[in-house]
């Protein structure tokens, strides 16, 4: 089969042919149509992540057609489309039994952990407890984006306790940022802001329906949220561009008793270092303020996402993406860092 190998750091993939990946008995193996490129590949890439052993074959967005399946497989047989959850949980420990299997104390990623190849490939294996039926009204492409991309951002409104009629702003714009987004709409928030810095970012936002956009570059965003929402801030932080900066902007944007939740993942040294003294007191201590971290997805939730798609409450219309063949897969690793695009996709 053709794939995308990642054979040394910091340099280009190779696209060469490898041997289909042999399964187990609990197992599907899965005709890759399409995967998407993720910021999280560019960092394991980069270095910023590591994987292990080379060579190594990322990709864990993927959707697909059942192709065969273990003889302990129960729930899919051959022709079925389905998409993927990268998130391998044992579903016997702590975490797992009470449905948090996201902090799984033996979880493994698809084409993230150190031997856990991906689906950058025109095959690949997935266990069975790590799919999910995708229906004939859902296209793959918006398969893809409910893979990670939706499945993070979902997951964090959740983690939030995101309620209608409650306001957010959300720090960073890029593809977590926007299908944060299109999450909050179909949770019925009264007010959306969004607050980025790139120019290409900002106006790839143009159609998503916020309610005011920041160019942080330019303005102070802290300020404008408070002006915009009396002076005040808003009920719910986010923050999604795993920055900084970013994190304690998100913090002074809320209201008094309000929450704020963090997304984005800084790959370097993070310190609570607000620019006034006494920041820390008067930010989280004095505004009784509760800081959420949201850690990957819950394997509840994906039959929550394809049911909410398919009735069309998310609605993924707004979203730009381009699907490219696997030969251009280093092309749409620069495209996807530029933000013109929700998703740079490898189709098959």
């Amino acid at each position: 089969m053709k794939a995308a190998v990642l054979k040394q750091l910091k340099a280009p993939l190779v696209i060469e042919e490898v041997p289909v990946p042999q399964f187990g008995s609990k197992d599907v193996l899965l005709k890759v149509k399409q995967c998407g490129i993720c910021v999280t590949d560019i960092h394991i890439a980069n270095g910023d992540r590591p994987v292990g052993e080379l060579p190594f074959i990322m990709g864990h967005e993927g959707v697909g057609i059942v192709e065969e399946v273990g003889n302990e497989v129960t729930q899919f047989i051959n022709g079925d489309r389905v998409l993927m959850s990268p998130l391998v949980s044992c579903g016997m420990c702590r975490n797992c039994s009470v449905a948090r299997d996201n902090l799984c104390d033996h979880r493994w990623l698809i084409g993230i952990s150190p031997g856990m190849q991906g689906v950058y490939a025109q095959y690949g294996v997935i266990p069975e407890r790590n799919l999910f039926k995708l229906p004939e009204e859902i296209s793959f492409t918006d398969g893809v984006l409910i893979t990670s991309g939706l499945a993070s951002s979902f997951h964090g409104a959740r983690r939030a306790n995101f309620k209608a009629s409650e306001t957010a702003c959300i720090y960073g714009l890029g593809a977590l940022g926007k299908l944060l987004v299109l999450v909050l709409k179909a949770f019925g928030a009264s007010l959306i802001i969004g607050v980025g810095r790139r120019a290409k970012s900002l106006k790839a936002v143009e159609n998503l329906g916020l309610d005011f956009v920041i160019n942080s570059s330019d303005l102070d965003p802290v300020e404008q949220i408070k002006k915009i929402t009396g002076g005040k801030g808003v009920d719910v932080g986010f923050e999604a561009a795993g920055d900084h900066e970013a994190i304690l902007q998100a913090i002074a944007s809320t209201r008094a008793g309000g929450r704020t939740c963090t997304l984005g993942v800084p790959f370097y040294h993070v310190t609570m270092d607000f620019k006034d003294d006494l920041g820390f007191f008067h930010e989280i201590c004095e505004k009784e303020a509760t800081i959420y971290n949201s850690w990957g997805y819950l394997r509840q939730e994906f039959p929550m996402m394809v049911k909410m798609v398919k009735k069309g409450l998310i609605d993924f219309s707004p979203c730009r993406t381009k699907i490219i063949p696997i030969e251009e897969v280093n092309e749409g690793i620069r495209l996807s860092q530029e933000g013109d695009y929700t998703r740079i996709i490898i189709g098959f």
